[in-house]
């Protein structure tokens, strides 16, 4: 048996393969930071912090005392959400129903992507995780919500990272309002298309009000994953059953100078 439990769960094969698949369709809308960041891993459950390749002086050297670093890492954190399905509604899977109500799982689901998102773009003290907001506390470039200003942001962001040596190509991450607005203006020669002479792919990002220009290169923002997200079995009544929704990771920016901070 492993951490997850799920073969003490009274739930069968279809109705586990259909929990999976509609927790995954959730998850992937819900996770705009995949699309543009390293995944690294899954490591396995053991897997506790990752190394920075940093050490921390505690006592420096004196005469003839011995000298003391200690070596840095940053900690995973472990979220988990617990939530409650209806046992006669997973039987009902079996039977071959094909819209079954699982709306507690993908609440669930969205509860957990906002987490993950949150941490990565905003932080997560607890986890010494600095999101791309910190990160990009001196790299942004003040734009408007007007078309021309936009369109200047954006192409000035693309030229200042290749000419800080930063390859493309490059990716506009706009939270939902800006993302909305961009997809508005579609009179004439849509502004969708004209960022993407500058940035190739725009991505869509709920949580923040913000929007980045970030180079897809690779290799300079990492989610370090230990376990990715997965489904457990708590415990079980008369009616119904008991599952939870975890995962394990870190985030770090390795490279700063690949993102800058679009202020509107």
């Amino acid at each position: 048996m492993d951490i997850l439990k799920r073969e003490l769960a009274p739930i069968s094969a279809e109705a586990w393969k259909e929990i999976d698949e509609q927790a995954k369709k959730v998850l992937v809308n819900n996770l705009s930071a995949r699309k543009f960041v390293d995944v690294v891993g899954p490591m396995g459950w053991d897997y506790a912090a990752c190394p920075t390749g940093k050490v921390e002086t505690v006592k420096a050297c004196e005469g003839k005392d011995i000298c003391l670093g200690v070596r840095q890492v940053l900690p995973l954190v472990e979220p988990r959400v617990e939530f409650e399905l209806c046992l006669w509604e997973l039987d009902n899977i079996t039977r071959g129903l094909k819209n079954p109500d699982l709306s507690s799982l993908e609440e669930a689901a969205r509860q957990m992507a906002r987490f993950e998102e949150e941490a990565i773009y905003k932080g997560l003290k607890e986890g010494n995780i600095v999101g791309l907001k910190e990160a990009t506390t001196d790299r942004s470039v003040k734009v408007s919500m007007e078309e021309s200003s936009f369109l200047s942001g954006v192409a000035d962001a693309a030229s200042s990272l290749k000419s800080s040596g930063v390859e493309g190509p490059y990716a506009l991450v706009a939270g939902a309002k800006i993302w909305k607005w961009i997809l508005s203006r579609a009179e004439g020669y849509p502004l969708a298309k004209r960022i993407e002479a500058f940035a190739e792919k725009i991505i869509c990002a709920p949580s923040i009000d913000e929007a980045y220009v970030v180079s897809l290169r690779g290799g300079d923002m990492e989610l370090i994953l230990g376990v990715d997200f997965s489904l457990g079995f708590v415990n079980r009544s008369a009616e119904s059953v008991k599952l939870f929704l975890t995962e394990s990771f870190t985030f770090r920016v390795v490279n700063p100078e690949a993102i800058l901070r679009l202020e509107v």
